[in-house]
């Protein structure tokens, strides 16, 4: 039931109507993750998170498309957390889409700010389109989805 068709793409719902959320979101690839899309299902969400105009901003996996009227550097309405980033790119994988997953979690690492070779924090959330480090340092859950990330990428350059 949140799967748009006509988008390619799943949507939140509204609870009172079961209206479509017409907001693109982390939510459209999450059923990825899970495994629950079926194949048509997932290729029409691939095609919307590999556009760089939507989802492959320079870090990759903005809360909001960057399309959206919405999208701002503001706390839901743009950065990226790394748990969000890692639900796409293994949704990917689980399709699949190796080279999507491994373009898009070279561009996640190579593009954040103090990750890859300095002394820097992890962050809380970064910038889509600049790679800034956002929100609290040193932050748990983000080094965990990097580790993650970065063990996954090992089996996708084998």
């Amino acid at each position: 039931t949140m799967f748009d068709s006509a988008s390619g793409f799943y949507y939140d719902v509204m609870i009172a109507n079961d209206a479509f959320v017409p907001v693109q979101g982390p939510e459209g690839w999450i059923p990825l993750w899970a495994g629950v899309a079926g194949e048509t299902e997932a290729a029409g969400v691939r095609n919307i998170i590999i556009d760089p105009a939507k989802f492959a901003t320079h870090v990759p996996f903005p809360t909001v498309g960057k399309d959206q009227p919405g999208f701002s550097d503001g706390y839901w309405r743009g950065l990226v957390w790394l748990d969000q980033a890692y639900f796409g790119i293994a949704g990917l994988q689980r399709y699949g889409y190796d080279a999507d997953a491994l373009s898009l979690t070279t561009s996640l690492m190579n593009n954040l700010e103090g990750v890859a070779g300095s002394q820097a924090p992890i962050r809380e959330n970064y910038h889509p389109l600049t790679g800034a480090g956002r929100n609290a340092n040193h932050f748990s859950w983000s080094a965990a989805h990097l580790l993650m990330l970065q063990m996954d990428v090992v089996g996708l350059e084998r």
